[in-house]
């Protein structure tokens, strides 16, 4: 039955060290105390099982060492092998368990007062003067706290030790997998950049090209120009869309910030979307160029994603409303009329995720709600405390 108290792990080879060595000194003290008396032998022999278990079974140790010390106090006999209660304490001090620590560190300090009151009496040098035992319990008290209180001083200084080498081991492996976690965020939130890069191009490409496709197979016969026009429109718009996905696999091989967003680049998506049959009614308060390159890129993204929600889902016989204010940070409002037959009905809400996770990102906010008789989308980013562009 193992022991509650043995120390954890252990090997084979130390129990086996602990044996051969308490057979050593047990025998070789045995010859010294030949003649003292066999409770001398008994006291010697208890301590010997101490010494072989204490690493082993310390409950086992800590009974036959108080047995021992019983035993010699009882006889007022010391047996020279009462040195090895240093390595048992030793043990003790070092004990993973705070009871057997401060328990052994009490029965240490009260031994060593004992031990020094009988130690005069089982040894008349310890006496001086006309049987004046004061100094020789002195020395006795001394003396058997080296060994005691210090083989456990020893051990618990040998316990703080390990305690601090762990504490330090486990704050390495906390720290390691606190930038694990921060490594599998920053790549998680790439991910999530990416899908939302992807979507914008994808969605607002296609969205595009459907349009077109539609407007030509209905106005092939009756006005083939017409035709030829939104073929070209779906060429034009395929080619950006090619040149953004470019784009977008270029930022994820370096490390650089997003480019920066122009006047021209909204301008071009305002006659992308006209080209597909949407019209557009655009108010600017402020300028863009007073607002630091983040927020506008944001902006830009957000605007195009509604732009390309209201051509799936809008009803292009309305006016898109588009506001944009630079005065402070920015604001931007796209509003549009909801179409009783949409042309890409259903939808899985990716674009607005990816619009709101935008503007979270530079520490805006973004709602995205059905009104009356249509929908309206209001990005709200404040301005940045840093420089601007």
């Amino acid at each position: 039955m193992r022991d509650p108290l043995a120390a954890p792990d252990l090997r084979r080879s130390s129990v086996a060290f602990d044996v051969v060595v308490a057979g050593l000194v047990g025998f070789v003290v045995a010859m010294s105390d030949a003649g003292t008396g066999p409770q001398t032998y008994i006291a010697g022999g208890l301590i010997t099982v101490a010494l072989a278990v204490r690493r082993v079974a310390p409950s086992a140790m800590m009974t036959a060492a108080v047995a021992s010390a019983v035993v010699q106090v009882a006889m007022l006999q010391v047996t020279a092998l009462s040195v090895m209660y240093a390595p048992m304490f030793f043990t003790a001090g070092g004990h993973p368990d705070r009871r057997v620590r401060r328990g052994s560190f009490g029965v240490a300090v009260v031994g060593s007062i004992v031990a020094g009151g009988i130690l005069p009496h089982a040894y008349g040098d310890f006496a001086l003067g006309d049987g004046d035992t004061v100094w020789g319990t002195a020395f006795g008290i001394v003396g058997s706290a080296v060994f005691v209180v210090g083989g456990w001083t020893a051990g618990f200084v040998g316990y703080q030790r390990r305690s601090v080498a762990a504490a330090e081991v486990s704050e390495t492996i906390a720290e390691l997998e606190r930038r694990r976690m921060l490594d599998l965020y920053d790549e998680q939130s790439e991910r999530s950049r990416l899908a939302r890069d992807m979507h914008d191009v994808v969605a607002h490409s296609l969205a595009v090209v459907i349009a077109q496709a539609e407007g030509a197979k209905y106005t092939l016969a009756a006005n083939p120009d017409a035709a030829r026009d939104a073929l070209g429109v779906i060429a034009d718009t395929a080619r950006d869309a090619l040149a953004d996905v470019r784009t977008v696999l270029e930022e994820l091989r370096s490390t650089e910030t997003v480019g920066e967003v122009s006047r021209a680049d909204r301008d071009q998506l305002f006659a992308r979307m006209r080209a597909a049959g949407m019209t557009i009614e655009a108010t600017e308060t402020g300028s863009a160029d007073d607002t630091d390159a983040a927020t506008v890129h944001v902006a830009h993204a957000v605007l195009t994603e509604s732009l390309t929600n209201a051509l799936k889902y809008g009803d292009l016989a309305r006016p898109v409303r588009v506001a944009h204010d630079w005065t402070d940070g920015c604001r931007l409002t796209v509003g549009n009329t909801v179409a009783a037959d949409p042309l890409a009905p259903g939808g899985a809400r990716h674009g607005i995720i990816g619009m709101t996770e935008r503007a979270a990102h530079v520490g805006g906010s973004l709602s995205s709600t059905r009104t009356d008789d249509g929908w309206l989308v209001v990005l709200t980013i404040p301005a940045s405390e840093g420089p601007t562009r």
